[in-house]
C-alpha cells in the first residue's frame, strides 16, 4: 500500500491597482401618478427627453443603456382608531415607475461636463451618480490571478522552509466558477450629483484615485523532505 502524499493547502490573494479609464454615468428616471396609463406616458416622455439631452452633449441616443425598469401600486398607511383600539389600513396613491439607466464613455472630463450639463438641464430631472470603472476587465483578472499564484507560491514556500520540508510539485488548483459568486471584486469611487441647477456652473476636473480589484485561488503542493 502506496503511502499517502503529504500535501500543503495555501490560498493565494491577488491583489492589482489600476487607473480607471471609463466613466459609467448611473441615472434614475421615477414618474407617479394615480392612473397606471398617464404614469407610463409620463415615464416614456421623461426618457424621450434624456436622450435628446445627451444628443445635444454628443453622444447617440442608443448610448444610453436600460439597466432596470419596474412599475408598481404604491399605497400608504392610514391610521383607523375603534375606540381605545387603533389598526391601519392600506390606501391605494397610484403608481410609480422607476427607469434605470446607465450612459458609459471613455474617461474625459471634457465628456463628463457636457453629459452632466445637458442632463442637469433636462426637464426628466432624473438622479445621477458617477462611478469610475476599468472596461478591459479581463486583462485585469489575469493580472490578478497571477498575483495570487505568486502569493500562494510564496506563502508556501515560507511555510514549508520554517518546517524544515521542501516544496514538491503543483497538484491541483481551485478556483470556484459559481456563477453567483463575483469572482472579481473591484472597489471603485462613486460620487453623488443632487441638487444640481440649471443656473449653476458646471466644471468638473475629476482625478479619480486607482481603482483596487483582489480575487483568490486554492493550491495544493506535495511536501517532500
Amino acid at each position: 500500500m502506496s503511502e499517502e502524499k503529504r500535501t500543503i493547502h495555501i490560498k493565494g490573494t491577488g491583489q492589482v491597482t489600476q487607473a480607471p479609464d471609463t466613466v459609467v454615468l448611473s441615472l434614475r428616471l421615477t414618474s407617479n401618478n394615480p392612473e397606471y396609463s398617464a404614469t407610463m406616458k409620463i415615464g416614456s416622455q421623461q426618457i424621450e427627453l434624456l436622450r435628446e439631452a445627451i444628443i445635444e452633449a454628443g453622444f447617440e441616443a442608443d448610448d444610453l443603456k436600460t439597466t432596470n425598469f419596474n412599475v408598481r401600486a404604491v399605497y400608504e398607511d392610514e391610521e383607523v382608531r375603534d375606540g381605545n383600539s387603533k389598526h391601519y389600513r392600506q390606501n391605494f396613491v397610484g403608481f410609480e415607475c422607476v427607469h434605470d439607466l446607465k450612459l458609459m464613455f471613455d474617461m474625459s472630463n471634457y465628456k463628463l461636463h457636457s453629459a452632466i450639463d445637458a442632463i442637469a438641464k433636462c426637464l426628466s430631472e432624473p438622479k445621477i451618480s458617477i462611478a469610475f470603472a476599468v472596461s478591459d476587465t479581463d486583462a485585469l483578472t489575469d493580472k490578478i490571478l497571477k498575483a495570487a499564484a505568486r502569493d500562494a507560491k510564496r506563502k508556501a514556500k515560507v511555510l514549508c522552509t520554517a518546517a524544515g520540508v521542501k516544496l514538491g510539485n503543483l497538484i491541483r488548483i481551485d478556483y470556484p466558477c459559481d456563477e453567483s459568486d463575483s469572482r472579481c471584486k473591484i472597489r471603485a469611487n462613486e460620487q453623488m450629483v443632487l441638487g444640481v441647477s440649471t443656473d449653476d456652473e458646471i466644471n468638473f476636473d475629476f482625478e479619480p484615485e486607482d481603482i483596487i480589484a483582489t480575487d483568490s485561488a486554492n493550491f495544493i503542493w506535495e511536501i517532500v523532505d
